[in-house]
């Protein structure tokens, strides 16, 4: 993919909201346009707590990629990675292990695979961290794309994170069988990373809203769900979970050791509106 082309890609797609740019707008980023803003904020009167539950899930994901990186992982797939945003992954890696590892962004979409091009391009670190096109769904290409960069040896470990993606895979079936697709093809030492949207154990109001966000979401960019912890915790297999902390609110990932700092007690964790868990392949 070529500067010109990547621009080209990114600045075609501002006639509707895509769901990347209004994460990004929730995280307070700039990588985003007036219907992007326009369609994040009538969410955010909807449920105000969105902002909030985006850093959750942001700090979520930098304990996730330390905890592997301390666990000896030094090669990720980011699949869904969306735009690159605060705290993207080769950022969080280089921070944790300078020089050390690798980083592949997977997105079935082409603006968010420029937007990336980008980012890297700019930054000069595209020799260590690709960008790709591909599928969650459509793993078996996916997977020969990541092949194709070189940078994933299978005889050493594998960060695979699968972070605010699952949601946006409505079929239960179809979830299924790509995240185990992915949990077979993996080495023994390999990390997982699962956030997904949730709405057990909040309040009838809140769950009320959420779903009426989703609703909106379905009709403007993706069709969107929420699980419960026990669908989510499917999705590990017969990895082996870290425990504690478990299968728990975003915020509530965390253990002692870990840089990120955890926001859990500032606001009731249910508010962040996702579960997280991190497993560890035999």
């Amino acid at each position: 993919m070529s500067e010109d082309e990547a621009r080209r890609l990114f600045q075609a797609s501002t006639d509707k909201p895509h769901e990347g740019r209004i994460y990004d707008w929730y995280l307070g980023g700039n990588s985003n346009y007036a219907v992007d803003r326009d369609f994040a904020d009538a969410q955010i009167r909807l449920l105000p707590d969105i902002p909030w539950a985006a850093r959750q899930n942001r700090g979520y994901l930098a304990r996730a990629v330390q905890y592997m990186i301390n666990e000896g992982v030094r090669q990720f797939i980011d699949i869904g990675s969306g735009l690159p945003t605060q705290g993207n992954v080769h950022q969080l890696a280089e921070r944790f292990a300078p020089g050390e590892c690798h980083v592949i962004y997977a997105d079935h979409d082409p603006v968010a695979s420029a937007h990336a091009y980008l980012l890297l391009e700019q930054s000069g670190q595209l020799e260590r961290n690709v960008p790709i096109n591909g599928d969650f769904l459509r793993y078996e290409e996916l997977w020969t794309a990541i092949r194709e960069t070189g940078l994933i040896d299978l005889g050493r470990p594998v960060g695979l994170l699968l972070v605010a993606l699952l949601h946006f895979v409505p079929d239960d079936a179809a979830a299924d069988q790509a995240v185990r697709y992915f949990r077979e093809l993996l080495p023994s030492g390999s990390c997982l990373a699962i956030s997904h949207a949730s709405t057990e154990h909040m309040s009838v109001d809140a769950k009320a809203r959420l779903e009426n966000v989703l609703k909106n979401y379905d009709a403007a960019t993706s069709k969107a769900r929420t699980r419960t912890r026990a669908q989510v915790r499917d999705f590990f297999g017969d990895w082996e979970l870290a425990d504690p902390p478990g299968l728990v609110w975003t915020p509530e990932w965390t253990m002692p050791g870990l840089e990120q700092e955890s926001l859990v007690g500032e606001m009731d964790a249910s508010r962040s509106q996702a579960i997280a868990g991190l497993a560890r392949k035999p």
